[in-house]
């Protein structure tokens, strides 16, 4: 805790370039510092992008993303612009889930038998305790370069179009980690890890940028299915509505050409206290049968860690699982080690029935650490 917390938050109004623009030059320095000091960007991405294979999987999926998603390809070329940097390195971080974990022949996670990234959701659903808990696990050079976006997206006349607020990844499209918007929607996403990327899909990244413009369920569920284009690369998403909190929904996806494969579990309202009313999602596949990359070791071992306590009934008990660190190989609360080379760079606990979003930035579980920031959702 010496030295204090501190995580930016920027307000920002515009349209889809004008906001990626300002994103970049109010973050200039963390992006470009991530980019120069990413351990996987310089031992996978940028080593695939000067290969044969990794040019044509880059200009054939950015061509996908211009017909697919022509305003998100204007926000990352706002970031570049205003980060000073090439779109071709922004684009880059924004294919890097299929990259890093499937298409790269020299990646950590085939080195080092772990997942590039992950994370882990505890869910409870009971008429006195509705709560979303989410640890964000990714490359450890995320925590101390991301940031928090909080954005009125406006058309060409000044029209509002989104209105959301995100954690985001240092020059990532914002949607990718925990997110909400002024309809009362709040996502949570953890990656999954099928051994296949499906080319001419449109990139997990993109598709996880276009759910948080959802204003109901059902319109989420049409975005994830995304159809025409489908999804290259697999993650679930947790859902709540904190207009209409009866169910708690965590979707999983599957990649697919031309629609996405999902599988929808509702996590419906429990009352009788004598009953779970919880739900917990690592990030392997629970639901979906397809083929995964075979070193999902810590998924496995923070799910079986997490369902070895006893059922979650309110917020300190989420918090208890969220910060485990028993298993010293591959523990929930996740920090560098040699087993392990991913890091929990957040804990996000939604509160839907007191409209509510907190973020810890060290071990919700230690002597001393309190919430660094809150939101209200609506």
């Amino acid at each position: 805790m010496a030295g204090g917390q501190a995580l930016p938050v920027l307000y920002v109004a515009g349209t889809h370039y004008e906001v990626g623009y300002k994103i970049g030059v109010t973050f200039a320095e963390r992006i470009r510092s991530f980019w120069n000091e990413s351990t996987y960007l310089h031992t996978i991405d940028i080593p695939f992008s000067k290969t044969s294979k990794g040019r044509a999987y880059f200009e054939s999926t950015l061509e996908v993303c211009k017909n697919n998603f022509p305003d998100f390809v204007r926000e990352l070329q706002g970031i570049a612009d205003g980060a000073g940097m090439p779109f071709d390195n922004i684009f880059m971080l924004n294919i890097s889930k299929e990259v890093q974990n499937v298409l790269s022949d020299n990646s950590l996670q085939q080195q080092n038998a772990t997942e590039t990234a992950g994370c882990t959701d505890v869910i409870i659903n009971s008429p006195t305790c509705k709560l979303i808990g989410h640890n964000e696990d990714c490359d450890p050079k995320i925590k101390p370069y991301g940031y928090i976006v909080s954005a009125r997206i406006l058309d060409a006349i000044g029209k509002e179009v989104e209105s959301f607020t995100a954690y985001c990844y240092p020059g990532f499209l914002a949607g990718t980690a925990l997110s909400f918007n002024k309809s009362g929607m709040v996502f949570t996403v953890d990656g999954l890890y099928t051994d296949f990327v499906v080319h001419g899909a449109s990139p997990r990244i993109f598709l996880n940028r276009s759910i948080i413009r959802a204003r109901t369920f059902e319109e989420a569920v049409k975005l994830i299915k995304n159809n025409g284009y489908g999804v290259a690369y697999g993650f679930t998403v947790n859902i709540a509505d904190v207009k209409s909190p009866r169910d708690i929904w965590s979707v999983e996806v599957c990649p697919q050409a031309k629609v996405s494969v999902i599988d929808i579990q509702t996590i419906s309202e429990v009352a009788d206290p004598d009953k779970n009313c919880h739900y917990i999602h690592c990030n392997n596949f629970l639901h979906l049968k397809t083929s995964e990359i075979p070193n999902l070791v810590s998924s496995v071992a923070r799910q079986t860690r997490a369902e070895e306590f006893p059922a979650p009934k309110k917020q300190a008990d989420v918090l208890a699982i969220l910060g485990d660190e028993t298993n010293q190989e591959y523990p929930i609360y996740r920090t560098v080690r040699p087993t392990d080379y991913s890091s929990t760079s957040f804990t996000g606990i939604v509160d839907i029935l007191h409209n509510r979003v907190e973020i810890y930035v060290e071990n919700p579980i230690l002597e001393g650490v309190v919430p660094l920031i809150h939101f209200n959702i609506m």
